[in-house]
């Protein structure tokens, strides 16, 4: 005989079917879930692979440099621009190694680590020429002016100012002959005073056929950067009227110096420079390469050779590899 289920029999299977139904539509909502933040981490992490992976085409590649660093782009070889205070420097990242031979040198050092000096190049005639009106004109502050161009007369400060930026001889004549005892032995005296012994003395007349090597011209330059000539005042006032003519800013002057002096006589000697550029005191000079053109003192300056080492030097101070030539 066939048996009847009773009603409560029938519940109770109607009951275990609908529990089973309701733990798997849970477990299936877990699942989802689950997957469903799967594929989320998994999207985060491939749109960061593609956003700064090395080749990307979108990659912005930033570096910030330690507030600390300072650059160095300063090294001894075989052997700042400001007429302001000295200012940051780029860091050269590659070798400046031109090859200027015996008749060209370009030397330079940073104003912080003055003493590093970096030279390629070199040359057999130094004679200072016109470069040395700047150690008559601070000779002239330190023995007249007892040190502060503020005690000279505006007469004083203009024949020093023509000396300077026109390189006018007269003026300078002027200068020399009224230091009391001559010129020589205060010129000298400054030199030593910042450490420069290898200079000779300096005589009390034709200082400018006096040899002043490049090297020492660029420490003098530091030292006169940061105050260290006669006085503050004194390396401040002389800093500030080495400003070339403009028929004069040929050379450190074509390639953004504002603070040089240059010195030059004929086709057949050196023509040179010294001066401020770019955080660095800088010298270059020519034993006489290249055409000489007439200056407006009457002498002759080989005005296109040196605008070319004034070009090679800038380079090396931006870190590019100057030319080997």
């Amino acid at each position: 005989m066939t048996q009847v289920p009773s009603p409560g029999d029938a519940n109770n299977g109607s009951s275990d079917d609908s529990v089973g139904t309701a733990q798997d539509r849970q477990a299936k909502r877990r699942w989802l879930v689950v997957l469903g933040v799967v594929l989320v981490v998994a999207g985060v992490v491939f749109a960061t692979f593609l956003i700064f992976r090395p080749d990307s085409p979108g990659t912005v590649d930033v570096t910030v440099a330690s507030p600390t660093s300072t650059p160095t782009s300063e090294s001894i070889t075989p052997e700042t621009e400001v007429s302001e205070p000295p200012t940051a420097k780029p860091q050269p990242d590659k070798p400046c190694r031109p090859k200027l031979g015996d008749s060209n040198a370009i030397v330079y050092a940073s104003l912080d680590r003055p003493r590093n000096v970096t030279r390629f190049g070199s040359v057999s005639d130094t004679r200072a020429w016109s470069t040395s009106k700047v150690l008559v004109v601070l000779a002239y502050i330190k023995t007249v002016g007892e040190g502060d161009p503020k005690n000279l007369s505006s007469a004083d400060q203009q024949l020093m100012r023509q000396a300077l930026q026109s390189s006018d001889m007269n003026a300078l004549l002027t200068l020399r002959g009224r230091i009391p005892g001559g010129s020589g032995g205060p010129m000298t005296d400054i030199l030593r005073s910042i450490g420069d012994t290898s200079t000779q003395p300096w005589p009390d007349s034709r200082e400018g056929s006096h040899s002043w090597s490049p090297r020492e011209q660029v420490r003098f330059m530091a030292a006169l950067a940061n105050e260290k000539v006669v006085s503050p005042a004194a390396s401040r006032f002389v800093r500030s009227q080495m400003k070339p003519i403009p028929e004069h800013r040929w050379g450190l002057g074509s390639v953004g110096s504002k603070t040089f002096k240059g010195g030059w006589l004929t086709a057949d000697t050196d023509t040179r420079q010294m001066g401020l550029l770019r955080g660095y005191a800088v010298a270059i000079i020519t034993d006489g390469d290249g055409p000489a053109v007439l200056q407006t003192d009457g002498d002759s300056a080989h005005v296109e050779q040196m605008d070319k080492l004034a070009r090679i030097l800038s380079r090396c101070l931006n870190g590019e590899l100057a030319p080997v030539n």
